[in-house]
């Protein structure tokens, strides 16, 4: 049943792998779209890649419930046929159709197909991605050019996923009762405590006494760093460890919501928060094992582009989960690279807005305060113009994820602002 929650699909796909002849076996089913990205199946579909001769896939979003009138409007599933055989096959991919119109107008175009050795390239899982057109497989390809956010060469900037308390597990630690803060405690945040440069909406999860999570997260982290170098906490020195200054809720970290939709306005959701607050598990942050607040900047700021976002909803479904982050494409200029300037100064003068961040805002040699609500979205289309620049993406490719990003989005204003600060950069970038 792999791993993760034992859910009836994994159940019934291995029944039908099973039920048919190893030689010329045909399989026709609807899956959950679960089935063909979440990491508890796995082993399921590796074992696919490696026997069947050739597998077609075809993506329905059940948009205004079309497919299924009892599921979720927001739900994908997969129309699978499976020719079973040596292995060293193909997949094809076609879709998601949002509509019985759709589906009917594009159920007879060709399949967008890849050598199973290329589809294991992209993640470590084997997890599919949903194209929404046939152009969408050359921008995919040249996001994918970018290295791995999980990259370690053992010297440059490095980044880890990381959780802090969970919210049922550690319910004993908070006040989830009063509404009001009561002295000397600090807010725990949820993923509905932050948007996209907004680090503080105001509705938090409880209330938590440092008095007592500290030592908690102290012991923590300190079994962590013994157990194994696999955690986050083992990459660090012992001195770093026992060094109580250095607990994450001490400082400004880059969160991100864990529950989330490929049909969202938006998929990633992350922020830098302000030091004195603790997260629950369904808001993950990074945790920085080498680099500086420099570096931090740069990462929000291509986390927080329309780019990246496109990327990540070609894999999720409902969860941001470490598995599929981890193998998200990154670009890593070097420091003295105008454009890494460039996202760092944006992303870094975007996430302070207030005193909280002072001392984050110096250390990368920012100001921090409010902006004006225009002068804040053109440094946003900026950002999105230099991040595509990053990438080296060219105008077309740009153009293609504005207007696949999310079906009936109004976004030619948006396009048009950013297309005007991607070709001032042009000259510069080239």
């Amino acid at each position: 049943m792999g791993t993760g929650d034992p859910d009836l699909y994994k159940a019934f796909s291995w029944r039908f792998w099973f039920l048919t002849s190893t030689e010329r076996g045909q399989i026709g089913v609807v899956l959950p779209r679960s089935a063909l990205a979440a990491k508890g199946s796995e082993e399921f579909r590796k074992t696919l890649f490696e026997i069947a001769d050739r597998i077609d896939i075809t993506s329905l979003l059940n948009n205004k419930n079309w497919v299924f009138p009892n599921v979720h409007p927001q739900y994908t599933f997969a129309l699978v046929n499976i020719s079973k055989g040596r292995g060293v096959g193909e997949i094809g991919l076609k879709g998601p159709f949002s509509s019985l119109a759709a589906f009917l107008k594009g159920k007879g175009s060709p399949y967008e197909t890849f050598q199973v050795e290329e589809v294991l390239s992209w993640t470590d899982t084997a997890s599919l991605p949903l194209f929404p057109g046939p152009d969408s497989v050359e921008v995919f390809a040249q996001l994918r050019k970018a290295p791995r956010l999980d990259f370690d060469d053992g010297q440059t900037w490095r980044v880890r996923p990381d959780n802090e308390m969970h919210a049922t597990a550690q319910k004993p630690l908070m006040d989830l009762e009063t509404e009001k803060r009561p002295d000397g405690f600090w807010p725990v945040y949820k993923g509905e405590s932050f948007d996209i440069w907004e680090p503080d909406t105001g509705r938090y999860y409880a209330w938590a006494n440092p008095e007592i999570i500290f030592p908690w997260l102290q012991a923590k982290r300190s079994r962590a760093n013994r157990s194994s170098r696999n955690s986050v906490h083992g990459e660090f020195s012992l001195e770093h460890i026992i060094d109580h200054d250095t607990l994450a809720p001490k400082h400004p970290r880059i969160a991100f919501r864990d529950i989330t939709n490929r049909t969202n306005r938006r998929t990633v959701v992350c922020s830098l928060i302000p030091p004195r607050t603790f997260l629950n598990h369904l808001a993950p942050y990074f945790l920085l094992i080498r680099g500086s607040e420099e570096h931090e900047a740069f990462l929000l700021g291509v986390f927080s582009s329309i780019c990246l976002d496109w990327y990540a909803r070609r894999f999720v479904e409902t969860h941001l989960t470490y598995f599929t982050i981890n193998p998200f494409p990154i670009p890593r200029p070097e420091k003295e690279n105008h454009l890494w300037k460039r996202v760092v100064a944006l992303s870094g003068r975007l996430a302070c807005p207030d005193e909280r961040f002072a001392d984050w805002a110096e250390a990368i040699g920012v100001e921090f305060g409010s902006l004006g609500e225009n002068v804040k979205l053109d440094m946003i289309h900026e950002l999105d113009a230099v991040v595509a620049h990053l990438y080296g993406l060219s105008e077309p490719q740009l153009v293609h994820i504005f207007e696949t990003f999310h079906e009936g989005w109004d976004y030619e204003l948006r396009l048009r602002e950013v297309l005007r600060h991607y070709k001032a950069w042009k000259g510069k970038a080239d």
